[in-house]
């Protein structure tokens, strides 16, 4: 198959196929502007002028680096499940590829190059976005707030304009793996079988044994060894992994107690599709749990690190407690990105809740046939997004304001000499930030809920009588 009727072939569609190309192209910007910016901080070189000090300092920049790599995470999810809108409409038409002689390679490759030019289009606006921003946002006069004096390395740029096309269609390509593209449809290979529970236990194993080691090396060696850090690291791993892992798992358990339990429609109608597909939350969710984790961990550090400066105010009042504007640009940031990786992992599951409804549009019509009125199954949708996020975040808020309170933080009062020379208790109070850890609740819970809900939008279009019909 020539090139130009490979491009001309991959881009035609219907208006499902016109929103999943621009929906992956929108990922596509995102993923192309972290990148760049990235390239950006690692292409400055010895001590700058900046005003942001993790900029300015050669030796913070590693950090700002890797924090705009995992701000990629959210990204990568979001872009997976943008190659998932209108799946049934796409199959039909490589079913129809196939059936007019296509091989399955062939229409693998389509599948591929479709979203191989979506992410390519995207990389071009992201380039022309920041470029733009460079402009826009650049200072004559130093110190600047941004690095919009460095520009990358050619090869770097080059580099980055092939990994976004190339990394799209691969991803494409990779989620048609384990099926068989035949002329009567698509049919994928996946073994139908329960959320295992290994990352429960590793999830609350690995959360006890990680509370109770360092607590334990604490009480006899007065602080963490080298040794018992290492294995506090592993154990943090594990604990995430287990929460990240654990969502299907997680689904199924919430959704057959709801289910049982059910006094309304709506909760009934939840909670079976939960044990129905407990895969379904678990391909987006897990984005929003690292998020909260990252977040909580952030503000519980702050609140340790404001609590000792409190201390050291009272214990030297002529000359402590001084504002210190890094630390507290640097924390301000942190806490900006999380919400950014929230907001990203909720328009994922936007696109999820938009293509469950658009995949369920014959049952969800059938139901409304027989009298299930709209509203009903409007909360069934929101209730299946609710019940595994809100338990979710609040582990996940647990999982990171414990860890950072036994890793970061020391104990809440040590012994140091005062102003005059004596031997004093210093004690450190609010070393937990309750406010702060339940506006990350609630607020988290809200955004996504919210973002979620634009999705009913296409439910009434989807509970038409006319999604009946079977030609």
């Amino acid at each position: 198959m020539r090139l130009p009727v490979l491009l001309r072939l991959a881009v035609t569609g219907g208006r499902l196929d016109g929103l999943r190309i621009a929906l992956t192209a929108f990922g596509a910007v995102l993923a192309t502007l972290l990148l760049l910016s990235a390239a950006t901080v690692l292409a400055i070189e010895g001590d700058a002028d900046y005003t942001n000090g993790l900029l300015a300092e050669p030796g913070l920049r590693p950090g700002v680096v890797t924090a705009l790599m995992l701000l990629g995470i959210p990204v990568l999810f979001f872009v997976g499940q943008c190659v998932r809108v209108g799946a049934p409409a796409r199959d039909r038409r490589l079913a129809e590829y196939r059936m007019a002689g296509a091989t399955p390679g062939q229409a693998i490759k389509l599948a591929a190059t479709e979203t191989g030019v979506s992410a390519a289009v995207g990389m071009v606006i992201g380039f022309a976005v920041f470029l733009l921003g460079r402009v826009v946002l650049d200072r004559s006069d130093p110190p600047r707030p941004l690095p919009t004096d460095v520009l990358p390395s050619w090869w770097a740029l080059l580099l980055i304009a092939l990994v976004v096309p190339l990394g799209g269609a691969a991803l494409a390509a990779l989620a048609l793996r384990r099926s068989t593209l035949s002329a009567f449809g698509v049919v994928r290979n996946r073994p139908v079988k329960a959320p295992r529970i290994a990352p429960a236990v590793m999830f609350f194993g690995g959360g006890t044994a990680l509370v109770s080691l360092v607590y334990l090396d604490r009480f006899v060696n007065e602080g963490i060894s080298g040794l018992v850090g290492l294995l506090v690291f592993l154990l943090l791993i594990v604990t995430l992994l287990g929460l990240v892992l654990g969502g299907a798992a997680l689904s199924a358990w919430i959704g057959g107690r709801v289910a049982s339990r059910a006094k309304s429609p709506a909760l009934l109608l939840a909670g079976r599709r939960l044990v129905a597909d407990p895969w379904a939350a678990s391909r987006t969710l897990p984005t929003v749990f690292a998020a909260v984790v990252i977040g909580a961990g952030a503000l519980t550090m702050r609140a340790g690190w404001a609590a000792d400066r409190a201390a050291q105010a009272r214990l030297y009042p002529s000359d402590s407690g001084a504002e210190n504007p890094f630390y507290d640009r640097a924390f301000a940031l942190t806490q900006l990105a999380v919400w950014v990786a929230v907001v990203v992992a909720a328009g994922g599951l936007l696109v999820a809740t938009a293509e469950q409804i658009l995949e369920r549009r014959r049952t969800l019509a059938a139901l409304t046939a027989q009298g299930t009125p709209t509203g009903v199954l409007a909360r069934a949708l929101l209730w299946q997004t609710a019940l595994p996020l809100i338990p979710g975040v609040v582990l996940a808020t647990a999982v990171g304001a414990i860890t950072a309170r036994v890793v970061a933080s020391p104990v809440s009062s040590y012994s140091q000499e005062d102003a005059t020379g004596r031997m004093v208790e210093v004690h450190l109070e609010n070393l937990t930030p309750w406010l702060g850890l339940v506006v990350l609740v609630v607020g988290t819970v809200l955004v996504t809920m919210l973002v979620c809900a634009l999705g009913l939008l296409l439910l009434r279009r989807a509970t038409a009588v006319d999604e009946l019909r079977t030609t």
